[in-house]
């Protein structure tokens, strides 16, 4: 039997379906964002989750955004509280296990560094001023460990990737005083996924700047960095050259990295991996419901994930979780 063009179609189709299935068989579709965003913050405060800030485009204009959205998990329901002062993205953010609070870093308004500090406690926002923060603070990563904000790589305006840095520093949450700490090993790099676990702060791949030709490679470097010894050790390579790609701790010694930007051709992905840190070892793990730049938070034994750059110049409202235990 000779199939028809239109027929050989729609059988490649039901395939690739099927294909797809058992990757999004255990993803719950959840009410989606209030609006499409990406470059945002996203955390846990007060048991529920918190999208602070970020940036979507209109009639292609990119727009910078000072919302503040709450998923109350119970309710099933999203929630708007009150604007944050100033626009926000591309900043550094956590949710320490052992505050209360949803922190976030540096980043930018779109014209400028934000020097700041806010602390939300899943219902309002405290702004702390911190003008001895370097300008390098956009499009950097980092993580809670004990009373210190690590914040590494980034540059000064999002616009500026030829200013990517290997700086590294400390930001006593208490005293809200900095300190230069050795530099990160590799390239000057930004966009790289960070998770802090135990006493280091793990970071895995973003991108370089090419001088040369004037692009942007992926790298696949993967350091991580004590506190208590103030140094790096380097860790086995990423198995993906990707920027935009996002970490969360699963537990003591395994983190979840997914999506992210492949560069051309690959493009925006959906692929995921476990590392474990004893063994130093990747895994591939059930991939994200959608390819993105995508948001991750773990909440109550769920991983959710939220909007992101998902095609360029363009943002997802899309909103799933999984239970940890079918990654």
């Amino acid at each position: 039997m000779i199939l028809s063009l239109k027929q050989t179609l729609a059988l490649v189709t039901l395939a690739t379906i099927f294909a797809a299935a058992p990757a999004m068989a255990d993803w719950e579709k959840l009410p989606p964002l209030p609006e499409a965003n990406g470059g945002m913050a996203c955390g846990v405060a007060d048991d529920s989750i918190i999208v602070v800030g970020g940036t979507n485009w209109a009639d292609g204009e990119k727009l910078w955004l000072d919302s503040v959205r709450r998923f109350d998990v119970k309710k099933g329901q999203w929630q708007t509280l009150d604007s944050l002062p100033h626009a926000f993205a591309y900043g550094a953010f956590a949710s320490p296990a052992d505050r209360s609070d949803f922190l976030l870093l540096g980043g930018t308004d779109g014209g400028a560094p934000r020097k700041t500090l806010v602390s939300h406690s899943g219902k309002s926002a405290t702004s702390t001023t911190a003008d001895n923060l370097p300008d390098q603070i956009v499009l950097s990563t980092g993580g809670v460990v004990g009373d210190e904000f690590l914040i590494v790589g980034g540059t000064d305006d999002a616009a500026n990737i030829a200013g990517m840095t290997t700086q590294t520093f400390s930001f006593d949450l208490e005293k809200k005083t900095v300190s230069p700490l050795p530099d990160y090993p590799g390239k000057p790099f930004a966009i790289a996924a960070s998770a802090a676990v135990g006493k280091e702060l793990f970071v895995f791949g973003g991108a370089n700047w090419n001088a040369a030709d004037e692009t942007v490679p992926n790298t696949t470097d993967c350091f991580a960095f004590s506190v208590e010894t103030k140094k790096w050790r380097k860790l086995k390579s990423f198995p993906l050259d990707v920027r935009g790609h996002t970490a969360v701790a699963l537990d003591d010694h395994r983190i979840y990295l997914a999506g992210g930007y492949g560069g051309a051709p690959a493009g925006f992905l959906a692929k995921s991996f476990i590392y474990d840190i004893s063994s130093d070892t990747y895994t591939e793990a059930r991939p994200l419901p959608y390819a993105a730049t995508a948001g991750l938070v773990i909440l109550d034994g769920y991983l959710y994930c939220i909007g992101g750059e998902d095609q360029m110049k363009s943002r997802t409202d899309s909103f799933w979780r999984i239970a940890v235990e079918k990654l």
